[in-house]
């Protein structure tokens, strides 16, 4: 009961809250952010125990039934609670981030006008991410995934006032729901050969030979991927992330940490065995491989603190994908689980400036932080740290691990996700040292007057950083064990346990040229922007920084393609509706009226005028009837 109840507790605070929303109730509201945070609280507690008793209990994986949710026709969807130890992993970390998001929310929003509202949209996101990573079934999955885009859309818009806002949130909205065609098309072709959704039946032995002898099983596997691509921002359906920093920075610490981001990468590791038997996975570690390398270049150019974090993010998921794609799949949820730790931290320290910095975001006009926000730059430093893969933070491990994996594969794919992995972590080291540099050891270019504004945030803004800040240290010890295959009591396969095992025999030169290419990657940032080296000579590539800075122009060759291609088809389709059938339903009710006019004209209301018709047809079918026995 414990378990149900930590699934359904966001739930409740939801409802608790909209409804509050509502009603204008001021003394009773202010009290219901921390009423939220407390639930959150609760649950967090209670999914922690849980991870206790799966991660190092070993506690056998279950399903607790909640309800029969869809019987019909021989089709029958349960709703309930899959727990092991891939579900029980994500519930606690998106549990954790969910928490103390929350609780740092009390601080950075608080005076915000609709805050009532905040904390509701936070409860239903936090509450449809659990019942898409403790789905039993692909069906609850989607319900699950679905809600995750409803309830990203409310909270990127939240400043609905504001356009940019508005039109984040629809962006975001819409990118997904491309992608989620994709989604269902497959769960249509899953029902059709198997009849059935449930993961333990679509992962079997005897569905995947079906799945196989019906010669579906590698658009199956594609379609599911596309659908993963759009929730996770892979290249083609990335556009939706950067905009989506419209939202508050909490917003954007719980999306692109280890909640929505993190669904694709999920759904694909879910799917492992379905993919381990596919021809798909090149495509995979392709596609991961090109988002890798895109969003740290586009990174390395962005002015706003925000969507350089944004597109590091990208790029993260991207490792995460081409892990998939080589088939480590254990190390892909291990690198979600060491990012959901520095990357949340890394979102929280940038509220926390943009927060003490009257809301500036534009690196370029601010610096010299570093002494005014001590704790803040320190925490920023742990979170680089850990995104960089320095040892002994946690990304040195899951990261490392992804590359070495590729390496010992002895393959020109899994070569090729090594180099890309690489060069990769390089500019990595470049776009993030070039955040620290600038906000905080630069010289300030705030007024006067903002800087003496800019002080240290208050603990209840610290405390969560330093929590997700001993995390991004810890966490790769801690989760170490999650490299093993064996280790998930099924709940994740291997298609390439070989190459894994031999991690240890890499050559020497192999496991460390990313940390010596981070070192690199550091030097160099350190010297163009602080010692101003190479200047000049990085103003003669301007040209690349401006495609860089513009992201590659997609977002204008999408708004000058399919953009235009879908106002075109939707101007014609108005046109059509308007003159063809708004038209033709016009003309049959012109018809119709002038047709009552003669026809209400025998509505005398004379008793010999009816009878005289009833006669009149009397007459007609008498002669119709002689007529047909005659001849």
């Amino acid at each position: 009961m414990l378990y149900k109840l930590s699934v359904f507790l966001p739930f409740i605070g939801f409802v608790i809250l909209g409804l509050a929303s509502l009603f204008k109730l001021e003394a009773v509201k202010a009290k219901l952010p921390v009423f939220a945070t407390v639930l959150l609280g609760l649950s967090c507690a209670i999914n922690s125990y849980m991870f206790y008793e799966y991660f190092i209990g070993s506690k056998a994986s279950e399903v607790l039934m909640l309800a029969n949710w869809i019987n019909a026709s021989g089709f029958s969807v349960d709703f309930a609670i899959l727990l092991d130890k891939l579900s029980v992993l994500m519930l606690f970390v998106v549990s954790l981030i969910s928490f103390l998001v929350h609780t740092y929310s009390l601080e950075y929003m608080k005076g915000e006008k609709g805050i009532v509202r905040f904390y509701s949209y936070l409860g239903l996101f936090t509450f449809v991410m659990y019942m898409l990573v403790a789905a039993p079934n692909l069906m609850q999955l989607f319900l699950g995934w679905e809600g995750v885009g409803v309830a990203s859309y409310l909270l990127i818009g939240f400043w609905y006032s504001k356009d940019s806002a508005s039109a984040a949130s629809m962006k975001a909205f819409i990118i997904n729901r491309i992608a989620d065609l994709a989604l269902i098309t497959a769960m249509i072709l899953l029902f059709k050969n198997l009849s059935s959704l449930d993961f333990a039946v679509l992962l079997s032995a005897e569905s995947l030979e079906v799945l196989k002898q019906s010669g579906e099983l590698n658009l199956i596997a594609l379609l599911l991927f596309i659908g993963a691509m759009g929730k996770s921002a892979q290249f083609g359906f990335h556009t939706w992330l950067p905009d989506a920093m419209e939202g508050p920075t909490p917003v954007s610490a719980l999306i692109h940490s280890a909640t929505m981001v993190s669904a694709g990468v999920f759904l694909v590791v879910r799917m492992s065995e379905l993919y381990s038997v596919s021809e798909v996975m090149n495509v995979i570690a392709i596609v991961g491989m090109v988002t890798a390398l895109f969003a740290s270049l586009v990174g390395l150019a962005q002015r706003d603190i925000k969507k350089v974090i944004a597109y590091s993010t990208c790029s993260q998921l991207g490792y995460m994908f081409f892990a998939c794609g080589i088939g480590a799949y254990s190390a892909a949820m291990f690198h979600l689980f060491t990012h959901a730790f520095f990357k949340a931290l890394l979102f929280l320290g940038a509220g926390s400036v943009i927060h003490a910095a009257h809301h500036q975001q534009d690196m370029f006009k601010l610096g010299g932080l570093g002494k005014l926000m001590p704790f803040t730059f320190i925490l920023m430093w742990v979170g680089s740290l850990g995104l960089l893969g320095v040892p002994p933070f946690s990304g040195y491990f899951s990261k490392d691990f992804i590359l070495e994996a590729a390496f010992m594969l002895h393959s020109d794919i899994g070569l090729w996700v090594y180099i890309v992995g690489t060069f990769g972590a390089m500019l990595t080291a470049i776009y993030s040292c070039r955040v620290i540099f600038l906000v905080f050891n630069k010289p300030t270019k705030l007024s006067s007057e903002d800087l003496a504004h800019v002080h240290e945030v208050k603990l209840v803004m610290l405390i969560p950083m330093a929590i997700l800040g001993l995390g991004a240290i810890f966490a790769g010890y801690l989760g170490f064990a999650m490299t093993e295959t064996d280790f998930w009591q099924g709940a994740i396969t291997q298609a390439n346990q070989k190459a894994i095992e031999n991690i240890h025999h890499i050559p020497f030169y192999a496991k460390y040229l990313p940390l010596v290419l981070v070192i690199i990657g550091s030097l160099l940032a350190y010297f163009v922007i602080i010692k101003a080296k190479g200047v000049k000579f990085l103003a003669k590539f301007d040209c690349v920084k401006n495609v860089f800075e513009n992201k590659f122009y997609i977002d204008e060759l999408y708004a000058n393609t399919f953009e235009r291609l879908f106002k075109l088809t939707a101007s014609v389709s108005y046109m059509f509706d308007r003159c063809v059938v708004d038209g033709f339903v016009n003309f049959v009710s012109k018809v119709v009226m002038k047709l009552s006019k003669i026809v209400r004209r025998m509505q005398t209301g004379l008793v010999y005028d009816y009878n005289f018709v009833f006669l009149l047809v009397l007459i007609v079918a008498l002669a119709v009837f002689i007529f047909k026995n005659i001849y």
